[in-house]
């Protein structure tokens, strides 16, 4: 990839507020030109919506004012002020206005991939963005009748975000979240739908567990910092490594669930490839067993003056990643790759992206919670939605049989 038009182009689509949070720490980022100003964020709550682009405006260009990012970068979809924290409502508010949100996101037709943005406790986001990646997969037939956004999307690849909520929140938040977790690796029919599903806990990310909304600003850097390092190592490496090679294999193996494990301005000077991958291991974004993983990428991003002068190697990083793997005695399909960044220093970055693992470490959080709330929430939408007992079985049934699959 040397030259800039040949740079995978990516888009974000974030929908509800906490998947605007997210969003807004994009906006504008010059270190991550992967993006640049494709970003949308949708919620069905207009004061929600202006909290958002409120944010941004720290990262306002010359000349931009909040009115026009409004205008540009955000979108008020359903007919109903919020989703009453019930996934349903913002799935039902989705499918009311998908011929808008299609409408908008053929203003990013240049793009080579998605990332979805989305906490999965809330019913906005956790609701409509598993539906919209579906229709963007498969669903369009009657809102496109020239086919050329049908035709785009063929080759567009749909990765998702998904934020697991803080263990001590309410139980309806858990039941959103397991909800929100099988629609997103699976559709209706039992399918892949997100191409690749990236998870983070609240609760592991912040462990102090404050509850003030402070800790959301640490939690929603540090993904942005996997992003970056992850859409980083498609943009220039020093060997090919992008996000259809993320994807390609974990889908042939139905293993397409994955959490960054990540350590940042680690000395290149003083400390060893071997080291930084275990500092990485030890901040996995949610609780697992590396042991269980099952498939694998490892990008190294280093100033570029070292990697000139062979201080860090392609084959360093090679043999870091084989002894990486034989250490957890683990035999993972996967890749590494060394990329290079700006400035003169000897502060080395370190992703692991883990996928394949077991997911039950995650899952024991928040079932109890599930289990207890599923009865009482078949068949009462209180809004625009619905959940039957059918649909809810067929949740269950979508995960149940992925993580079986996984767990063995």
């Amino acid at each position: 990839m040397a030259q800039s038009d040949t740079f995978t182009r990516w888009s974000v689509i974030a929908s509800g507020e906490g998947g605007g949070r997210i969003a807004s720490q994009f906006f504008d980022r010059s270190e991550n030109p992967g993006i640049d100003d494709r970003i949308l964020v949708m919620n069905t709550n207009r004061a929600d919506l202006r909290n958002t682009i409120d944010r941004m405006k720290g990262e306002l260009r010359a000349g931009q004012n909040s009115e026009e990012v409004m205008e540009s970068h955000a979108l008020e979809f359903g007919s109903q002020q919020g989703a009453g924290n019930f996934f349903p409502n913002g799935e039902a508010c989705a499918q009311e206005d998908l011929g808008r949100i299609v409408s908008r996101i053929k203003d990013f037709s240049s793009t080579d991939a998605f990332m979805h943005a989305v906490t999965l406790g809330g019913g906005t986001g956790n609701g409509s963005i598993p539906y919209v990646v579906d229709q963007f997969k498969n669903g369009l037939h009657d809102l496109d009748d020239d086919n050329v956004f049908e035709n785009w999307m063929d080759s567009v690849i749909h990765t998702a975000f998904g934020v697991w909520p803080h263990y001590y929140e309410q139980p309806q938040r858990h039941f959103n979240a397991v909800c929100g977790l099988s629609r997103l690796l699976r559709t209706e029919d039992g399918e892949q739908n997100a191409d690749m599903v990236l998870l983070a806990s609240n609760s592991h990310l912040d462990e102090q567990e404050s509850g003030t909304g402070r800790e959301y600003d640490s939690i929603n850097e540090a993904i942005i910092t996997a992003v970056d390092l992850m859409i980083g190592a498609g943009r220039e490496t020093r060997s090919v490594i992008d996000v259809k090679d993320y994807v390609t294999l974990p889908s042939q193996m139905d293993a397409y669930h994955f959490t960054p494990a990540v350590a940042t301005d680690l000395n290149g000077d003083v400390y060893e490839l071997e080291y930084m991958f275990d500092k990485a291991t030890e901040n996995a974004y949610i609780p697992m067993d590396v042991g269980t993983t099952a498939a694998a990428y490892a990008i190294v991003r280093a100033p570029e003056r070292m990697i000139e002068n062979g201080e860090i190697t392609e084959p360093d990083v090679y043999g870091a990643f084989r002894e990486w793997t034989g250490k957890h005695e683990i035999n993972v399909a996967g890749q590494a790759t060394l990329t290079p960044k700006q400035g003169r220093g000897s502060d080395v970055d370190v992703l692991l992206l883990l996928g394949g693992f077991d997911l039950n470490p995650l899952l024991e959080h928040s079932w109890d919670d599930f289990e207890m709330l599923g009865d009482s929430l078949t068949g009462h939408g209180g809004g625009s939605g619905d959940l039957s007992r059918a649909e809810l079985d067929r949740i269950v049934d979508n995960l149940d049989s992925y993580v079986a699959k996984n767990a063995e």
